[in-house]
């Protein structure tokens, strides 16, 4: 949805939590799987990832509480300011047969991508998971069952088995390991599942790009979609776009293109200076 913040347009993926600008302490964070209780652990005050678009072709803004979490939790949601490289990412929580139209576009247009799959959609399909390792994609975590990780993050066990299942299900459909970029469901987040990520190996990815793509029954022209992606590229840019968009399907091909014409190269997450 987009919503106006302080008179600034703010572009807002859920309204299910409220934004908390308190920032927390924290101490050091070790990757070496999670602590053993929630005992002085982060808050888990729930937000929701927003970005603030400050015009065509210009990176935007976050909040600077935001800002200060992701630096303290080695989350990202933009590459190099300074890069002319572009991120493409995909959510897929189900299928909607439009991921083997995807891998084609990519393919002819030599472009690799990031996929953010849950557990549930890799055993669902298990043949389109292998076809995107096996094409050259990095594929990532988008949790098991897409719940809000804030809600999981008040028990760790219940956090942690978000990431171990979906491991199993990679595994077992690849014989691979995962890529350890995590896409928190909904983007809502805080400042424990920050922390409780990192602890696990993975980095928050967030992102700069967003459109109401996900709505599958009030899908956004092609010709529309088409210019968002053309007006919104920046260098570093990082798109959040959902694979079950019949529009951004359609506008796909033509996208990556126009972001050719523009001096834009493509990477995958794990090329993130």
């Amino acid at each position: 949805m987009v919503a106006t913040r302080r008179g600034r347009l703010a572009v807002v993926l859920t309204s299910a939590a409220m934004l908390v600008s308190s920032p927390d302490a924290g101490a050091a964070v070790r990757s070496d799987g999670p602590p053993s209780s929630t005992r002085a652990l982060p808050p888990n005050s729930a937000r929701s990832w927003y970005f603030i678009p400050k015009g065509a072709h210009t990176r935007p803004g976050i909040p600077a509480s935001a800002g200060r979490l992701l630096r303290r939790y080695s989350g990202v949601w933009a590459g190099d300011r300074h890069e002319r490289v572009i991120y493409l990412t995909f959510d897929e929580g189900y299928e909607n047969h439009t991921t083997w139209r995807i891998i084609g576009i990519l393919k002819r247009a030599h472009v690799k991508a990031s996929f953010f799959l849950t557990g549930q959609y890799i055993r669902a399909n298990p043949k389109l998971t292998r076809s995107l390792a096996g094409h050259g994609h990095l594929v990532c975590s988008h949790s098991n069952t897409h719940p809000s990780m804030v809600d999981k993050a008040r028990n760790l066990t219940a956090f942690t088995a978000q990431f171990r299942a979906t491991e199993r299900a990679y595994h077992a459909a690849t014989g691979g390991e995962i890529a350890h970029f995590f896409r928190p469901p909904y983007g809502i987040y805080s400042a424990r599942t920050l922390y409780l990520t990192q602890r696990l190996g993975y980095t928050t990815v967030f992102w700069s790009f967003a459109h109401v793509d996900w709505v599958l029954a009030d899908q956004p022209p092609v010709s529309v979609t088409l210019a968002h992606i053309l007006k919104a590229s920046h260098p570093g840019a990082v798109y959040l776009l959902h694979a079950a968009s019949p529009s951004n399907t359609g506008a796909l091909a033509a996208a990556v293109r126009g972001l050719k014409r523009q001096g834009y190269s493509f990477a995958t997450l794990d090329h993130l200076p």
